[in-house]
């Protein structure tokens, strides 16, 4: 191979043994490992949803992607147990400090993706794409639209009920702009995987995550979003939360000491506020250390804060119009203040941290939390962020962490309310694995969960946090036969997919188990995208996860659950995410010999 036909793609010194490294050449995603002193390089992305494979793990020459852990041989590419899906291998060479692939190779798999991903999420029919004025949809007033038509708290609803009469692809009108809503599973799928060259978030976001310096891993795009993604989501690996993963047990501790005093009194909890601040001492802990102790103590610096930052950030995403560029109301005063005393707050920690890190050198080889490793890998140049981008992602954080795992958990709780039947198999399943133990002691044992986990699908499919997804085409594209310009705003809607009997046997039934028999991976193929899909999947996706088997193992060893007498009926209320109104929970504390 003449040196023409070579691009470096990476430094030599960076490609350690045992690790995954992601590259790019002529703009496609790689990912390199080196494994018993050979480099070996394939296409970037699982073939499964696109996830990120330098973002999974390399353990014994096996690389599991951290998306749905399809597993690949990495001397090979095949998949294990599946040897017609293999993995693009590129030739990979090493000539003095650089990682070389062959350009001719990159290039021919450039063209075969680009003509097996077009944007077209659905197979050619022959005719002309129709323009967006042709899609069907509610009729509004002039000027308005729909505006009037839509209930802020209820938005996912009304979405839904207009996909029922419109189908899978509709448009609505808010004050002359056209909206498009997409809730079509495989189009879903594949909007999601074309991230972040073809689609990307809605431009507002951007905008609101500018206007208060916070532009981070999830409101960057393009090049950006790629420096953001890398040390944020190793930061979140496994080992870091590993790392982690006793300070997890300590909080989760006392949320089972909170509720045990709940129980003595007979006293119904509003679990919602409890789990958020439980997620708020566990996010805080993760992302600088600080222990916020919520739950035994009330208030919180970081907490008085976000409490007025979150549902200012929900307001203006959903505002017709930028009216606070114009003037500014109390609340936005308000929020004006969170947003600097938080910017201070965590201006704070990012000193102290740096400060342990100069003292202790050795701890940028085992950082305590998401903060130091970052700081960390900066300062080795393995991270090329700035100080006001450390803040962004560590708001970011602190923002996408909080009510989201909490209100999976909340849904989770009365799901186990209304059927004790899998509330009793869940306990079984705690008392199992936890044996003498009040809480998960072994990062490990929360693998064997698998009812749990089951249980935790189930909810997350009936029930998404994240009901709505806000994008927009970066170029003019076609979807389900309607030509949609660059820039139009797109609204994916996920929930209608998974209700669907073609999809799920009983669909709008609650069955655990449905996740628990071989053919529970085909149950992600179609939109069930709870933590977001292709290259932009959640980062936290694993903390999360960590988090809900954590609280809800402790809460099965140690207590039975019942909604509250008196209380009202359980609604859903769209804010930020999708969050149980109404949910009052009674605890009783169990037999230990149950």
């Amino acid at each position: 191979m003449s040196a023409g036909d070579r691009v470096r793609v990476a430094s030599a010194a960076l490609l350690k043994e045992g690790c995954l490294l992601p590259a790019q050449a002529e703009g496609i995603e790689i990912v390199l490992m080196r494994h018993r002193g050979t480099v070996f390089a394939y296409q970037g992305r699982c073939p499964h949803r696109g996830t990120l494979l330098a973002e999974g793990t390399l353990d014994a020459g096996i690389l599991t992607c951290r998306g749905h852990g399809w597993r690949f041989d990495c001397a090979s590419g095949v998949k294990v147990g599946q040897p017609d899906v293999c993995l693009r291998r590129f030739t990979a060479s090493v000539a003095g400090p650089d990682v070389l692939l062959s350009r001719g190779e990159v290039l021919a798999w450039k063209h075969e993706a680009a003509d097996s991903c077009r944007p077209e999420p659905q197979a050619a029919t022959g005719a002309p794409a129709r323009s967006l004025s042709q899609l069907p949809g509610p009729r509004g007033l002039p000027w308005l639209g729909n505006v009037l038509q839509l209930h802020k708290a209820q938005l996912h609803v009304d979405l839904e009920r207009w996909c029922e009469a419109f189908g899978p692809i509709y448009r609505i009108n808010l004050l002359r702009r056209p909206v498009v809503v997409v809730a079509h599973g495989e189009w879903i799928d594949r909007i999601l995987h074309d991230r972040p060259e073809t689609f990307r978030r809605a431009r507002a976001i951007e905008a609101l995550s500018r206007e208060i310096g916070s532009v981070g891993v999830f409101s960057a795009e393009g090049a950006d979003w790629r420096r953001h993604r890398r040390p944020v989501a190793q930061a979140l690996d496994a080992r870091h939360l590993r790392d982690f993963f006793p300070t997890l047990a300590i909080v989760t501790l006392r949320l089972k000491r909170r509720w045990e005093k709940a129980a003595a009194g007979n006293r119904p909890v509003d679990v919602q506020q409890d789990l958020m601040r439980y997620t708020v001492d566990v996010t805080t802990s993760l992302a600088f250390g600080y222990d916020m102790n919520t739950l035994e103590c009330e208030g919180g610096i970081i907490q008085q804060h976000l409490v007025r930052i979150l549902p200012m950030i929900d307001r203006r995403v959903n505002a017709p119009f930028p009216y606070w560029h114009y003037f500014r109301l109390p609340a936005d005063r308000a929020y004006d203040r969170a947003v600097q005393a938080a910017r201070e707050a965590i201006g704070e920690f990012i000193a102290a941290a740096r400060q342990r890190l100069g003292q202790s050198p050795a701890l940028a080889a085992h950082p305590n939390n998401f903060l130091e490793a970052m700081i960390a890998a900066q300062a080795a140049g393995e991270a090329p962020l700035s100080d006001d981008e450390l803040y962004a992602n560590i708001f970011t954080m602190l923002l996408a962490g909080e009510d989201t795992t909490a209100n999976t958990i909340a849904w989770m709780m009365h799901f186990m309310c209304l059927h004790p039947e899998v509330q009793h198999k869940m306990q079984q399943e705690a008392d199992a694995v936890l044996g003498q133990n009040d809480v998960l002691r072994d990062m490990g044992d929360a693998t064997r969960l698998t009812y749990i986990d089951a249980v935790a699908q189930e909810s997350l499919r009936l029930k998404p946090v994240a009901p709505l997804f806000f994008l927009e085409p970066n170029e003019d594209v076609e979807i389900g036969g309607y030509r949609l310009p660059r820039g139009t705003s797109m609204m994916l809607l996920t929930r209608p997919d998974a209700l669907r009997e073609s999809n799920f046997a009983a669909a709008r039934e609650f069955r655990p188990e449905r996740w628990l028999d071989d053919s529970a991976a085909a149950h992600h193929r179609s939109g069930f995208v709870p933590f977001g899909s292709g290259p932009r999947l959640c980062p936290g996706r694993s903390l999360a996860l960590l988090e809900i088997k954590a609280a809800l193992s402790m809460v099965c060893r140690q207590f039975t659950l019942s909604h509250a007498p008196g209380s009202g009926p359980v609604d859903e209320s769209f804010g930020f995410t999708m969050t149980p109104t109404g949910l009052r929970v009674v605890f009783a504390g169990r037999n230990a010999n149950n």
